[in-house]
């Protein structure tokens, strides 16, 4: 089957960008299935590639080659092993990657983390789905993962039409998965967390904000989850106190900090963020260091003024708990919110909370989370590292 662009439509798609959106489309000649490969071609008829076609999604198109070429299992093995060897020597230090990372890795709607000898798997979209045993029979030959566990429950499914889908993929999981990184030992519910399982992409921001700390120092990890941040900090000296909604995520990091002796250092409060943030300022609580790093907040562009004034009250409430010479870290995984919108925030609540600041860093996703020159929606983390006056 084709699927016919509108004239100049095909020249981004030429260009390597992966996407072809509702209003790119003239036509599609026939009926296919829900992420049926199809080829793709201009509207005068010229082959333009390859890609999954989901008529009833509001990005129908998503690129998989510009070639002629059948996408079957040795296409996705030599994506997988592409990928592997992109990350080969950039990633050190772990036992943890990121073995796909979708659209950058050349495989749409697909994420696998691996966490030791264990495989965590999203499949976000119909074509994805549709070739989910070709794809898998890929990632199991490539990493040699001996079990596997699936987490496919996004928002994008939806979108596609697809139902939710978890459990376990092959081999015998474990009911707590356990890696680690950076001397510390690691460890998440496969199938009760969130997402993946673990945040593997604020790998080099926790490194980052942990060489700032001196013995003594106290920390404040906002958003925490299962509290990487804290546990590095604590481990460098820092007394952590890590924030967060979920009971499952801080019950994980408590259990991971008595497994690395750290259960002392690190301490937990179950609640809202900002309510949170409001009982520490109350209660006259003074930090050097802290990371702010809620959730997307921002899943379109119409969501990044109200994601801007949330960060904009924590940042504010934060900064007014910093100790002179302080530092905090300012955190976003969603695309849509850009560095400016940071730095807007973040000027806003340094009026606010009466301090200046300096910018230190700025820093994006690590090396395992490609960001791709003509993929912006590639680049999604972007984080500020201020010193507060």
């Amino acid at each position: 089957m084709r699927v016919k662009v509108k004239a100049g439509k095909e020249k981004k798609l030429l260009n390597h960008y992966p996407f072809g959106h509702a209003g790119d489309i003239l036509e599609a000649e026939g009926q296919a299935a829900p992420g049926e490969v199809v080829d793709v071609v201009s509207e005068s008829g010229t082959f333009v590639g390859r890609a999954y076609f989901n008529a009833h999604a509001p990005t129908p198109l998503r690129m998989l080659t510009l070639k002629r070429e059948p996408v079957d299992r040795a296409f996705y093995a030599a994506r997988v092993k592409r990928a592997l060897a992109r990350r080969e020597g950039r990633v050190q230090g772990t036992q943890a990657l990121r073995v796909v990372h979708g659209e950058a890795d050349g495989i749409p709607g697909v994420i696998a983390d691996l966490f030791g000898e264990v495989l965590s798997v999203q499949i976000r979209n119909a074509g994805a789905e549709a070739h989910r045993d070709l794809i898998l029979a890929a990632l199991r030959e490539a990493t040699g993962a001996s079990a596997a566990f699936e987490r496919s429950e996004t928002v994008e499914r939806r979108k596609e039409g697809l139902e939710a889908r978890s459990g376990v993929l092959w081999g015998e999981l474990p009911e707590t998965v356990e890696f680690e990184e950076d001397g510390l030992r690691y460890r998440f519910s496969p199938l009760g967390g969130q997402k993946t399982g673990f945040y593997l992409d604020q790998r080099d921001n926790r490194r980052l904000m942990s060489a700032l700390v001196r013995e003594g120092d106290r920390f404040l990890d906002v958003y925490s989850y299962t509290g990487g941040f804290s546990l590095l900090a604590a481990r460098a000296g820092a007394q952590a106190l890590a924030v967060d909604k979920d009971a499952l995520a801080l019950s994980t990091l408590e259990a991971t900090a008595r497994a690395n002796g750290l259960d002392k250092r690190v301490g937990m409060r179950l609640g809202d963020a900002l309510k949170v943030l409001e009982q520490l300022e109350n209660e006259g609580r003074r930090f050097h260091h802290a990371v702010l790093d809620p959730p997307t907040l921002a899943k379109r562009k119409d969501d990044v003024p109200g994601a801007k004034r949330i960060f904009t009250e924590g940042a504010a409430r934060v900064m007014r708990m910093l100790e002179p010479g302080g530092h905090l870290l300012i955190s976003t995984c969603a695309h849509y919110i850009r560095v400016e919108d940071l730095l807007d925030a973040a000027r806003l609540a340094a009026g606010q909370a009466g301090r200046t600041a300096e910018v230190l860093n700025v820093t994006y996703q690590p090396a395992d989370h490609p960001w791709m020159l003509l993929v912006p929606e590639s680049l999604y983390l972007k984080s500020l590292l201020l010193r507060l006056e």
